[in-house]
Formats: structure tokens, sequence, C-alpha cells
């Protein structure tokens, strides 16, 4: 998969109502849980936080799929823009 293709692919789920609140429920469950473990259940705590780390950690790559379709879209333009002006120097 192309890092475009990615990046469309990304867009798309980020932008999609039941991801979101998919994303939203499986962080409320997690935190209702969290809150309801005993205190000395140490084990089921950190796997509650652990899951929590990787929920946060999916919708950050997919925004970073997202990210860099937009850094490497400016970067092009820019980069046109510079061989646009030295072709005018050179002219």
């Amino acid at each position: 998969m192309t890092p475009n293709e990615k990046a469309d692919a990304s867009r798309r789920i980020l932008a999609e109502p039941v991801i979101t609140a998919a994303f939203a429920d499986i962080r409320m469950r997690l935190v209702a849980k969290l809150e309801q473990a005993p205190i000395g259940d140490v084990d089921t705590q950190h796997e509650i936080a652990l899951t929590l780390q990787l929920l946060k950690q999916l919708r950050t790559q997919l925004e970073r799929y997202v990210q860099d379709q937009a850094v490497d879209k400016a970067r092009d333009k820019h980069d046109t823009f510079i061989e646009k002006m030295r072709q005018r120097i050179n002219a």
C-alpha cells in the first residue's frame, strides 16, 4: 500500500461516524473497567492502561498517515516553486 493510499484510507476511516463512536465507546468502557478494578489488582489495571495506550496509538497512527500526506504535498509544492524560480533566474 502506498503512502497516499494509506492516507486516503485513514482519512475515510477517521471521518466515519461509526469509527469515531467506536473509539469513544471502547475508551469509555476501558476507563469504567479501570475505575471498577480493585486497587490491589495491579495486573488488571496495567492491562487496561496498556489497552488504552494502544487505542490512542491506533488513532494517532491513522492521523499520522493523513498528516504525512499533507506534508508531502506541501514539500512537492515548495520544490516545484523553487524549480520554477530557478528556471526564471537561469532564463
